[in-house]
């Protein structure tokens, strides 16, 4: 059972830090994120095999945990969030599903064809809401942090604060 899991580390590694590659990645970091694309995989069919979680909330859970972890990468080596998080999101991507949907649909079997591609789209959907609410999170920090040194700031009574503010409304050309 363990060797399955990493198995799936393995190839989730080689595969985020191939598509690192192919996106032209800064190298130094290619390794670090073939890290965070193999821990989100493992998660993953983790969650789906041991748990019996259904395909969204696995792609959700999982996605949570890639961008959480590239988020803070991103802060410690000084680089943009998606040379971490759009390499490691790879091997989640639901690609196969949407071929095989496809697929099915050519063949003339509509109904199954679609119910699989929505499937697919579904999952989709699972990744972007999981990279959208990590990284809200951390832009709301980001902006509070921000803010709370501003009016630090005002309260020293810097030259930031006439900036800020009009005191008269003729003023506010």
């Amino acid at each position: 059972m363990m060797m399955h899991y990493l198995q799936a580390f393995v190839f989730a590694f080689l595969a985020t830090v191939a598509f690192g590659v192919l996106f032209q990645g800064p190298k130094r970091i290619l390794w670090r994120s073939g890290l965070i694309g193999g821990l989100g995989w493992v998660v993953f069919i983790g969650l789906k095999e041991l748990f019996s979680v259904h395909s969204f909330s696995a792609n959700f859970l999982a996605t949570v945990l890639i961008a959480l972890v590239s988020e803070i990468f991103a802060r410690i080596w000084k680089e943009p969030v998606t040379v971490f998080e759009i390499p490691a999101i790879i091997p989640l991507v639901p690609g196969f599903g949407m071929y095989r949907g496809m697929n099915y649909i050519l063949q003339n079997y509509v109904s199954y064809g679609n119910e699989v591609l929505l499937g697919a789209a579904v999952d989709a959907c699972a990744i972007a809401l999981g990279i959208m609410m990590v990284s809200g999170v951390f832009r709301a920090l980001k902006t509070g942090s921000d803010m709370a040194s501003q009016r630090q700031q005002d309260l020293l009574g810097t030259d930031i604060a006439s900036d800020l503010y009009v005191s008269d409304p003729e003023d506010e050309d």
